[in-house]
C-alpha cells in the first residue's frame, strides 16, 4: 500500500473552501494530492514507505482508515455528513484523467497541495483521540512451513497418500480454473448486503461484487446476470441525486466483471464502497 486514499462525497463549493483552509491551518491532516472525482474529492495521503498488506495486517489499516474517514468527514466538509462512505484498503477510485459522473467535459483531475508523505503514526496522530493499536503491523508474518516431505508423510499420512500418493489438486474443485469453491451460502449472504445495506454510493460496486462473489461460489454466468438485473429497481431507488441515477446501462457495465480474470476477479475482491 502506497498511500491512504479517502473518499470526501458531496463536497460543494463551501465545503471544498473548509477542507482547504483546515489543510492550511492544520486542523485537518494535509493529503500529498487532492483528486476532484466529480461531485466529491479524493483525498491521497501519500506513505514514506509502502506497506505490504500481509493478512494480519489488513485488519488494523482498515480501523486506521476508517477513522481517518470520520476524521474528514464531517459538517464541514460535506453537505451529507451523516452518511459517511467507510470503505476498505482495498477500494478502487476513478483514474486521474478519465472521465468523471459529470461527463467528458469533466474530466478527473488531480491537484499537488505539498510534498508530504506519512508514516501510519503520522496519520493516527493527526486523529484526536484515535485508540487504533497498529503494534500488528510490527508483527512478523507467519513463516511457510519448514517440515520436509519425508516429515510430512510422517505426520500427515492421509494428506501425503491423497496429494503426493494420488496426486489430487490442491484446490476443492476446478470449476473455477482451479480456484477454491466457497458455498452458495456465501453469494446469498451478499444478496441480502445489496438489499439491507448498500447505499447510493455503493451500487456499482454492489453489483460487481455480486459477480466476484458468484464466479467464487461457483454460480453460473446466467444465474448472476439475472440476480444483477433484479437488484435495478431496488439500486435506483436509492437515488439521491438527480444527477446520479443507477440504470440498465450500470448493471451492464458492473457485469463486465465476468469477462475480465475470472480467477483475479474471485481472488481479489472485496466488499467496499464507490461512486454508483
Amino acid at each position: 500500500m502506497f498511500a491512504v486514499v479517502v473518499d470526501a462525497d458531496y463536497v460543494g463549493k463551501q465545503q471544498l473552501k473548509n477542507l482547504l483552509k483546515q489543510f492550511g491551518n492544520g486542523v485537518q491532516l494535509r493529503p500529498t494530492y487532492l483528486v476532484s472525482s466529480g461531485k466529491g474529492v479524493h483525498l491521497y495521503y501519500f506513505l514514506q514507505e509502502p506497506v505490504q498488506l500481509y493478512r494480519n495486517r489488513e485488519e488494523v489499516l482498515a480501523e486506521l482508515k476508517e477513522a481517518l474517514i470520520r476524521r474528514l468527514w464531517n459538517d464541514t466538509s460535506s453537505i451529507r455528513p451523516d452518511s459517511p462512505d467507510i470503505i476498505g484498503i482495498y477500494q478502487g477510485f476513478r483514474c486521474v484523467g478519465s472521465q468523471s459522473k459529470l461527463g467528458v467535459d469533466f474530466p478527473v483531475k488531480a491537484y499537488k497541495l505539498s510534498e508530504n508523505r506519512y508514516t501510519l503514526e503520522d496519520i493516527k496522530a493527526s486523529i484526536p483521540s484515535c485508540k487504533v493499536d497498529l503494534a500488528p503491523l510490527y508483527e512478523k508474518p507467519r513463516r511457510k512451513s519448514t517440515v520436509t516431505l519425508e516429515e510430512a508423510k510422517e505426520l500427515y499420512p492421509e494428506w501425503y497418500e491423497k496429494r503426493i500418493v494420488q496426486g489430487e489438486p490442491k484446490q476443492k474443485s476446478k470449476k473455477q480454473g482451479g480456484t477454491w469453491v466457497c458455498n452458495e451460502a456465501l453469494y446469498e449472504w451478499w444478496k441480502r448486503k445489496i438489499t439491507e445495506e448498500v447505499k447510493a454510493g455503493g451500487r456499482y460496486f454492489s453489483i460487481m461484487a455480486l459477480c466476484s462473489y458468484g464466479l467464487k461460489c461457483g454460480i453460473s454466468e446466467q444465474k448472476i446476470r439475472r440476480d444483477a438485473y433484479a437488484f435495478l429497481d431496488h439500486l435506483e431507488s436509492l437515488t439521491e441525486d438527480e444527477d446520479n441515477h443507477f440504470s440498465r446501462a450500470n448493471v451492464k457495465d458492473a457485469l463486465r466483471a465476468l469477462k475480465g480474470d475470472r480467477k483475479r476477479a474471485v481472488n481479489d475482491s472485496k466488499p467496499g464502497m464507490d461512486r454508483g
